[in-house]
């Protein structure tokens, strides 16, 4: 069974992310299994090929850290037994066994947080022609981290973003003060977006059947 994987794209705490992405694989799963889908047949297929698998940033193989071995570019390994780190080897295979993304990232001084950056630059080829979700939060939902993941993943790693993106506004009090998303109570402002995910969802779907 292929995974869709959810990655998250900050290890900070407290933070938002988590919670936001409780709900969101929640969503997902749901949306996953009760989608309609043409006939039948496509509806069972979709039902047994594909699981929905939360990413922890901080649980191994990741965190990767940055780049810092200059003999070798990812695009030019095609054997994932050809990089020089064990660690990566493990990333190589399990990004090789899904068969799409959903990323999940805060807007952090007009862009994506580096951590998430280094999840991506450390492969080339296993992200090549896959499908990625984006969800964005923040202060006005993250729409310039959007557009610089749109610009990375589907020009720089020619991944198939969708042309759907969740953008989540998140109140002031939940950026500067100490009010965070938890995974217990899920803000009406979170919850409205949940048709949105299941419109991204099924562009997502209509990808990997005609890939498949």
């Amino acid at each position: 069974m292929s995974k869709i994987a959810l990655i998250l794209g900050s290890s900070r705490t407290p933070s938002n992310g988590r919670g936001i992405a409780s709900w969101l694989t929640s969503v997902l799963k749901s949306r996953f299994n009760n989608s309609p889908t043409p006939n039948a047949d496509m509806e069972k297929k979709v039902n047994n090929l594909y699981r929905v698998c939360f990413v922890d940033p901080t649980v191994s193989p990741l965190p990767l850290g940055p780049i810092v071995d200059g003999s070798y570019m990812p695009s030019d390994i095609h054997n994932p037994d050809k990089y020089p780190s064990p660690a990566v080897q493990q990333w190589s295979t399990f990004v090789s066994s899904c068969a799409g993304f959903v990323v999940l990232s805060p807007q952090y001084n007009w862009g994506y947080p580096g951590e998430l950056k280094n999840v991506f630059d450390h492969l080339y080829w296993e992200w090549r022609g896959k499908p990625v979700m984006l969800v964005t939060y923040g202060g006005h939902g993250g729409n310039k981290s959007a557009t610089l993941l749109r610009e990375v993943l589907g020009g720089g790693l020619k991944m198939k973003v969708l042309s759907k993106s969740v953008e989540i506004t998140l109140p002031s009090a939940y950026i500067k003060g100490e009010e965070w998303v938890t995974g217990a109570h899920v803000p009406e402002f979170i919850a409205k977006h949940e048709s949105s995910v299941g419109e991204a969802l099924e562009e997502m779907l209509q990808l990997l059947s005609a890939k498949a």
